[in-house]
């Protein structure tokens, strides 16, 4: 029998620094008409300032807790923070919310058509989602190549596994060949 039940994905970016300091600072800079996605680039400390600190969409339990809260409580428009997780504190900019999204469809990712560089950062921006999820380095492989994560799924089906090994290698600061290794082949087991 099908469901009708609908959730909220927002799309937001993001600036992750080391102190609440230099946290405050850029709020005050934002505050003042700075450009987020600009202060992104330039301050940011996760791979999606490559693309002004954009996170794209996501919904409920695709990111670290306090995180979440933040980004799921501020309205559109809005940006939130500064927010404390294990990774440091972040800014967050929510510019689009959907309350009404179809839990199997999420929106367009366009990953089909885009060139290889693009295609490489998305993929670096899935692993390093899937890192901050607290999943290891041997686990994201199989993370990209499961149906639950479509655009993911993408991304891996157009670049291949040779190439998603070597992005989930550097995201996690280690060689390409250790990565290939430890990650399962397509048909073994990927729950240990």
């Amino acid at each position: 029998m099908a469901t009708d039940r609908k959730i909220k994905k927002i799309q937001a970016r993001h600036i992750l620094v080391a102190t609440r300091e230099l946290a405050e600072d850029l709020k005050k800079k934002i505050d003042e008409g700075e450009e987020f996605s600009k202060l992104a680039e330039r301050y940011s400390e996760c791979p999606s300032k490559k693309r002004g600190g954009d996170l794209g969409w996501f919904g409920k339990g695709a990111m670290v807790r306090p995180f979440e809260v933040a980004a799921f409580s501020a309205r559109e428009g809005e940006v939130v923070g500064p927010v404390k997780t294990e990774f440091g504190w972040h800014l967050i900019y929510v510019y689009e919310v959907k309350d009404d999204v179809d839990p199997n469809a999420g929106p367009p990712t366009g990953d089909e058509d885009a060139d290889d560089k693009t295609l490489r950062l998305v993929a670096e921006n899935y692993a390093h989602e899937f890192m901050m999820l607290g999943y290891s380095s041997k686990k994201v492989l199989s993370l990209f190549t499961s149906p639950h994560f479509k655009a993911a799924n993408t991304v891996y089906n157009v670049l291949g596994e040779q190439v998603i090994n070597e992005v989930i290698a550097r995201v996690f600061g280690q060689q390409a060949g250790a990565q290939a290794q430890a990650a399962p082949k397509s048909g073994e087991d990927k729950s240990s």
